[in-house]
């Protein structure tokens, strides 16, 4: 029986590999001009589209100096909650980020640069505040995003100054509210002492009264710290603001690989999509008919004559 081109089953046809690699390379200049369209778009919007932002940053150091005016003592006992209340509170690391991330925090940077008339709201800078802490580390690290460079970086270094000076202030008000609470026992404690009949109670009562007296004279100790300066420390501040937005480089090879990605799927699905024939195999596989002759090019390009028969 003579030679004959079976046809193909469509469903049963493995593709090969190299079908792929010769529709790549038959469809080459269409992924290039598609893939440098995404590229050139890219390095367009990067350089001359989207505006630069800058980002400045500052670090602080949180000292141990405030935790050693503290007392550990526990208990329910007079000298124990006196204790409580005469000594300075310590925040933790999350607390001290919790606190350089508040809105109030944010209000007073922008009373104090006068950045209200520009716009600004506690929310919206906020948003271009990030600190962060390493683990086993007292530093924090303020960084500010902002598209002026000389703005991000007084940003940064205001609102570091106004952190510590935060930290004072909140200091003395609890030390504030605890005088005048010890104040108000110490007179509950002499209307008792007056009125008391037993010489163990009046000792009594007095014990309690030197404890409270010794309490408010530790706490005006306390509240006369400037704990904002004892226990932060700018180690370094803020000097100039870099661009770290938009990365151009990035982005252009950001944009390289999805234009390129992109425009091979589209080139393979162009080819499948393609059901007109051009060539024998072409035939084979779309009409499932063999192949019994080729006419030549009429200028001789065409190559040899080939035959199939039934």
């Amino acid at each position: 029986m003579a030679n004959q081109n079976n046809p193909v089953d469509p469903d049963e046809q493995e593709i090969d590999l190299r079908v792929y690699i010769q529709i790549l390379k038959k469809r080459r200049a269409f992924i290039g001009a598609i893939t440098l369209l995404a590229v050139l778009a890219s390095a367009i919007v990067s350089f001359f589209i989207l505006q630069p932002v800058y980002e400045a940053r500052t670090v602080l150091l949180v000292s141990q100096a405030a935790e050693k005016l503290q007392t550990t003592s526990q208990g329910n006992s007079p000298d124990s909650i006196i204790n409580n209340l005469s000594r300075i509170p310590v925040p933790t690391m999350n607390t001290y980020i919790g606190q350089l991330k508040s809105d109030a925090l944010m209000l007073r940077v922008i009373e104090h640069m006068g950045l209200a008339e520009y716009g600004y709201t506690p929310r919206g800078l906020n948003g271009q505040v990030k600190v962060t802490n390493d683990k086993d580390s007292y530093l924090l690290d303020i960084a500010v995003n902002n598209k002026d460079p000389q703005l991000a970086r007084d940003i940064a270094n205001t609102l570091s100054q106004e952190f510590i000076a935060s930290i004072t202030e909140r200091n003395q008000e609890v030390m504030n509210r605890s005088v005048v609470f010890l104040e108000e026992q110490m007179e509950a404690v002499r209307r008792e002492l007056a009125s008391a009949e037993s010489q163990a109670e009046r000792e009594r009562l007095q014990g309690t009264l030197n404890l409270l007296s010794e309490g408010i004279t530790r706490t005006q100790i306390a509240r006369s710290f400037d704990l904002g300066s004892t226990s932060l420390a700018v180690v370094s501040p803020a000097m100039s603001a870099v661009r770290v937005k938009p990365d151009a480089k990035m982005n252009i090879a950001i944009a390289f690989l999805l234009g390129l990605m992109a425009s091979v799927a589209l080139a393979l699905l162009l080819e499948f999509l393609d059901n007109t024939i051009k060539t024998t195999d072409d035939i084979a596989r779309h009409l499932e008919l063999p192949v019994m002759g080729m006419i030549p090019d009429a200028n001789g390009r065409a190559g040899n004559y080939y035959y199939g028969s039934d």
